[in-house]
């Protein structure tokens, strides 16, 4: 049997823990006892009211479960629909390495790994000076176990470590990266046991819970850290300075595993670029490169000897072309991205056939998921669109070859911060508790020597007190944020959902049945939610069908600032936002926080031509023509200096609730 531990008592800051019951590890409620009375003796006023108040508890009860768990798929849909754009990204990168001279160089760069001793040059912390000013931390001689505490106590105080010491920290964590194989080899048989940590993402209080739990790492309290340490969060830089602060402390028990994050172009789209200029605004550009850098020196995953049980934790998953002796050899340092292959080794941007295998076996340990409909084999991983899907017989296959027990990866958030797949010999782990907004638990594992099953501890950090909250507010709090992002995603597909609407509609009603409906938001929207349990919340209805223009009618695309001709370009750029975004920081390189308007036309029409290219190249040209760039530009450079501010032109746009 699996065993599960609870943790109380005072935490560092606010953090507040919750043990995880093996039933429902989520759901914290108490229940009433019903109130026992004889069959023949008539129910007294008294009682009446108790059973009416227990049935209306119990039905709230059931509510709530439901309405969270409906929360929770969207919020898991929307989290796969906004990694879908990341294979459109991949190819607006290579779209952008071949488009014009003034394009291709920022995106060249980031793909390019300085030479070593320019590296070590501009980064090198003897160089830089500390001002005066500074009140932070400071780190003189070597790096000790006082000083991680301190690191940790700084960090959790919000302050900023001075950018000589970040550099000292990453050199020093450099020089033991690149001294490691490809894979950590962890024996139990001298560490008596190991704690699994699945995705952080910049969540500090986690990673703070964690230790506090769990002790830090030392050379008796070993740690795997599954990779995803960066993005998502707001305190990034820190996590990963407090785990590379471990590992040069304790290089033979904290052991670190590459995530599909810690790679440069992602970091684009998701926060950790934006998070190291925000802090290090003076410094961005080496420190990046330092960053990049040492991510490229992750080991790729980790196998644990433990005994009875022998283990591999990488970050993703396997899939059915995997072969670990090719993973074992290749040089890991090629790969500054996994969005973007690397160039060959023969020269040109052409990888050869052996060269591609080994850069899609790369892709798959960090991308690929369990198949979420129970397929067998193999098949392209449609909700990523990346990697593959793998089914319980690959992992079997697996297993077997390699004399494995099980396989541990994190990758995908978990309602209960876990997950056991493939008749428990997959196991899913998620340490970012309320992830993005959500109600998410977050879990760690333990493995003890000559065990063959693990501990595994749930948590939450600043978790909500249900009991303390009223009938109503139980009832919103879980689906609010969902359902707020669930109306970004139709509201910034409006135009193609009523185009569909009013195709289907033959008679001119305003009117669909429920499954044209549901069919319709199934395959504009490309989420697979329970759209006609959801109506209710969505759209109104009457005895002739669904009312469809309803859909829009509580919430529009406001922004006051732009007053455009074309009533569609706001949902253009709301639609294109997360991509308009990466596509900006990687031309604004030096982040200064502009770009000329010429610069971002060329973006607009990369993205536009792409997305209008399969209906013809007419369609294209009326669509993406002189007129329609310039109003584009012309709506985000509104104090018309020739530059755009894409952080204000993001902040200045918003959905508004129309009856709010």
């Amino acid at each position: 049997m699996f065993a599960w531990r609870s943790y109380k008592g005072v935490i560092l800051g606010r953090i507040v823990p919750e043990a995880a019951s093996h039933a429902d590890g989520f759901s914290k409620m108490k229940t009433i006892s019903k109130l026992s009375k004889t069959p023949k003796t008539p129910q007294t006023s008294a009682e009446k009211s108790a059973a009416k108040i227990q049935n209306a508890f119990r039905t709230h009860q059931a509510r709530l479960k439901l309405k969270s768990q409906a929360a929770w798929q969207i919020h898991e849909k929307l989290e796969y629909s906004s990694e879908q754009t990341e294979s459109k990204l991949k190819d607006m990168f290579e779209k952008l390495l071949r488009a014009s001279s003034s394009l291709s160089p920022s995106v060249s760069k980031l793909l390019h790994k300085a030479k070593e001793k320019e590296l070590l040059c501009s980064t090198n912390p003897d160089a830089i000076e500390v001002d005066s000013s500074y009140t932070g931390l400071h780190i003189q001689g070597p790096i000790t176990r006082k000083l991680l505490v301190d690191l940790i106590e700084t960090s959790q105080q919000g302050k900023i470590l001075h950018e000589k010491y970040v550099c000292e920290i990453l050199h020093q964590a450099r020089v033991i990266l690149k001294s490691l194989p490809n894979f950590n080899h962890i024996d139990l048989a001298n560490l008596k046991h190991v704690f699994i940590v699945g995705d952080l993402h910049g969540q500090l209080q986690d990673l703070l819970h964690i230790f506090d739990s769990n002790g830090l790492p030392s050379t008796d309290n070993a740690y795997v850290f599954n990779g995803d340490f960066v993005d998502r969060g707001n305190n990034s830089v820190e996590v990963i300075l407090i785990l590379l602060t471990a590992l040069i402390l304790y290089p033979s028990s904290v052991f670190l595993n590459r995530g599909n994050h810690e790679d440069i172009m992602v970091t684009v789209r998701y926060g950790f670029h934006n998070e190291v200029n925000k802090k290090y605004r003076n410094r961005t550009v080496p420190l990046l490169d330092l960053f990049k850098d040492v991510f490229s020196w992750l080991p790729l995953y980790s196998y644990v000897d433990a005994g009875q049980a022998k283990l591999i934790i990488m970050h993703g998953g396997i899939s059915d072309r995997i072969n670990l002796k090719k993973l074992n050899s290749l040089a890991r340092n090629r790969y500054v991205s996994i969005e973007v292959p690397p160039e060959s080794k023969q020269g040109g941007k052409k990888l050869t056939e052996e060269e591609d295998l080994e850069y899609h076996q790369v892709q798959d340990l960090f991308w690929s998921d369990p198949d979420p409909k129970g397929r067998k084999g193999c098949r392209p991983n449609d909700d990523r669109k990346l990697a593959c899907f793998f089914g319980s017989d690959v992992t079997e296959y697996f297993l077997k070859k390699y004399s494995l027990s099980m396989i541990i990866r994190s990758h995908q958030v978990k309602q209960a911060g876990y997950e056991f797949a493939h008749n428990g010999k997959l196991l899913t782990i998620f340490s970012a508790s309320n992830y993005c907004g959500g109600h998410n638990w977050g879990a760690v594992i333990r493995w003890d020597y000559n065990q063959e099953d693990p501990w595994i501890i749930s948590y939450k950090t600043e978790a909500v007190d249900l009991n303390k909250v009223s009938f109503n507010k139980k009832v919103t709090l879980f689906e609010d944020p969902a359902y707020r992002s669930l109306m970004e995603k139709i509201l910034s597909n409006k135009t193609k959902l009523l185009e569909e609407f009013e195709k289907a509609d033959k008679t001119k009603s305003n009117r669909l049945s429920l499954k044209i409906w549901s069919e319709i938001m199934l395959e504009v929207l490309v989420l697979d939610l329970p759209w006609l349990t959801l109506r209710t919340r969505l759209v109104q209805e009457d005895t002739k069908g669904i009312i469809y223009r309803t859909l829009f009618d509580d919430f529009v695309i406001s922004n006051p600032k732009f007053q455009m001709q074309n009533a569609g370009i706001m949902e253009d750029l709301y639609y294109y936002k997360d991509m308009l975004l990466a596509l900006f920081n990687l031309i604004d390189y030096n982040h200064s926080g502009f770009i000329s308007r010429n610069e971002f036309s060329d973006i607009i029409r990369i993205i536009l031509v792409d997305e209008n290219q399969n209906g013809g190249s007419e369609k294209a040209s009326n669509i993406v023509n002189d007129e329609y760039i310039e109003e584009l530009t012309s709506a985000m450079d509104f104090d018309k200096n020739g530059k755009i501010d894409f952080n204000e032109f993001l902040e200045s746009f918003r959905i508004v609730n129309v009856k709010g």
